[in-house]
């Protein structure tokens, strides 16, 4: 009996070292504590953009007829009113000949017409003639004027066809490719090159509905940021850009709407139809940060490990302002001055114990 009550004792003695140990153990876990503290912070997003020049236009033909000249080369700069391109008009010509031949025989009539109607006025005065011969002869005055009318609208038509011969820049521009060779024989609406102002691009892009109304809600769209291009290659463009617009509308299939920033291109290095990057970016002043790996997330809820005077963890809650690379802009939930796990959260308990490894 006493051998068995020895037995008992030793037995719960080991038992009791055991637990000791464990808790100790636990106890003297180390872990990495952060201190928060409250600074300024470059917020950074990036947007897919599709980049347009300010002016794109195709540039077609008017009028059918063999292409006569070609005044310009494709990539090349021209000004306003340059000529571009010449189309045959040696029959466009001959029309304008007869139409104003046509014209001048109208305008000899009516004047014929207008001596006829001063004799017969001149007559009916005296009572020589009847009324209704007065009026014939004004009706036949007026049929006159009408066919010069007609005759001069003709010759209008024939001048104006041949204005449409005659292809300018309506703007200062690039040329880009030119399909036709001179001598081609092109059909009225043919295109013959599209045409770009490139001293100022637009680079549209998207941005998510809800980003869109926390901009709006903040007084911060377009306010205090700095927008950059970065181009296919990787290489930031040399010219920062303005926010100028969005559209009207929210795309309901993709839940954003478009804007378009504006960026100058005065060595035209940026084409029509040109991709890339747009970076946008502002600096926010005293603001909290904390990396990633420092939160755990319980369903919809995200937490830290908060760390207190007496080396216990205690979860907190926090709501993200935003999302950076690798940290968190925290809007809520712990403050300058506050100790967080660093990382290692995902082996602790609320209320446990930790020792500090390292202070970041």
């Amino acid at each position: 009996m006493k051998n068995l009550v020895l037995g008992l004792l030793a037995l719960g003695l080991v038992s009791a070292c055991q637990r000791s140990n464990s808790a100790e153990n636990k106890d003297n876990k180390a872990y990495p504590v952060l201190e928060v503290v409250e600074k300024d912070t470059l917020i950074s997003n990036d947007f897919v953009t599709d980049i347009q020049a300010k002016k794109n236009i195709e540039i077609r033909s008017r009028i059918s007829g063999i292409l006569h000249h070609i005044y310009v080369n494709e990539g090349q700069y021209v000004k306003k009113g340059q000529p571009l391109f010449k189309i045959n008009d040696a029959e466009l010509r001959m029309e304008l000949s007869k139409a104003t031949a046509g014209l001048q025989q109208a305008t000899a009539d009516v004047r014929m017409a207008e001596i006829e109607l001063n004799q017969h006025q001149s007559l009916f005065n005296k009572a020589i003639i009847a009324k209704n011969e007065l009026d014939m002869i004004k009706a036949k005055l007026e049929a006159k004027k009408a066919q010069r009318s007609f005759m001069e609208a003709e010759r209008n038509t024939v001048l104006q066809k041949i204005a449409f011969t005659k292809i300018t820049a309506p703007f200062d521009g690039v040329i880009d490719v030119i399909p036709f060779k001179e001598g081609s024989l092109i059909e009225n609406g043919a295109l013959l090159t599209t045409f770009s102002q490139l001293e100022e691009v637009y680079a549209y892009f998207s941005i998510p509905e809800s980003l869109y109304f926390q901009l709006i809600a903040e007084d911060k769209l377009g306010k205090h940021q700095k927008i950059e291009l970065v181009l296919p290659n990787g290489v930031h463009y040399d010219y920062k850009g303005t926010l100028k617009s969005a559209e009207s509308e929210i795309d309901r299939s993709t839940g954003s709407i478009r804007f378009k920033a504006a960026f100058p291109n005065p060595e035209h290095l940026i084409k029509h139809g040109t991709s890339g990057k747009l970076v946008i970016s502002e600096t926010r002043k005293d603001v909290i940060t904390i990396p990633k790996k420092s939160t755990f997330s319980i369903q919809d809820k995200t937490y830290v490990f908060v760390v207190d005077s007496n080396q216990k963890v205690r979860m907190r809650t926090i709501q993200i302002g935003a999302v950076l690379s690798s940290n968190y802009l925290v809007s809520r939930g712990i403050e300058e001055g506050d100790r967080i796990i660093y990382e290692g959260t995902q082996s602790l308990r609320d209320g446990d114990r930790i020792q500090i490894s390292s202070k970041i």
